[in-house]
């Protein structure tokens, strides 16, 4: 979260708070029976740097999974979400995912734009006029806006 603005770090977390050491060690260590994560990288003066992450988490039995996507401030806006996102529907679609769904502030106008290019049904959460979630059925994937993005993680 380190290479994260304020306010990206804020819209991710949904929160000011940072991450706790269980949180960042959960993030990191993938149980790869339940969990799936793609990490976008670019070098940066020789060296590797994370600009953008999208994962899945599986919620038994029920077949679906919440996700999850964070992108660098530098690289928002310049189709990586786009990419990256894609990627992951591909693998949960592959890994027997019935179903995407999270959450996001009803403010994080990139994120429900996002959501709505690739198809994911959008509804205020009836728990918090601040909270809006993001629901996809993978059977009905992709729709036409994203027939052309590459899936080839």
């Amino acid at each position: 979260m380190s290479g994260l603005s304020p306010s990206t770090g804020y819209q991710r977390l949904m929160s000011v708070r940072r991450p706790s050491h269980e949180e960042l060690v959960r993030f990191t260590d993938i149980d790869y029976e339940r969990e799936f994560a793609l990490i976008a990288t670019t070098t940066v003066q020789g060296r590797e740097r994370q600009v953008g992450v999208a994962r899945y988490v599986k919620e038994f039995p029920s077949g679906d999974a919440e996700f999850a996507i964070v992108l660098s401030d530098d690289w928002q806006g310049r189709g990586l979400g786009t990419r990256l996102l894609a990627s992951l529907i591909a693998a949960a679609q592959k890994h027997g995912v019935r179903r995407l769904v999270g959450t996001t502030l009803s403010v994080n106008v990139g994120m429900l734009a996002l959501g709505r290019k690739l198809g994911f049904g959008l509804a205020s959460d009836p728990s918090s006029a601040t909270v809006t979630n993001l629901a996809l059925d993978l059977a009905a994937w992709p729709p036409a806006a994203a027939a052309g993005v590459r899936d080839d993680w």
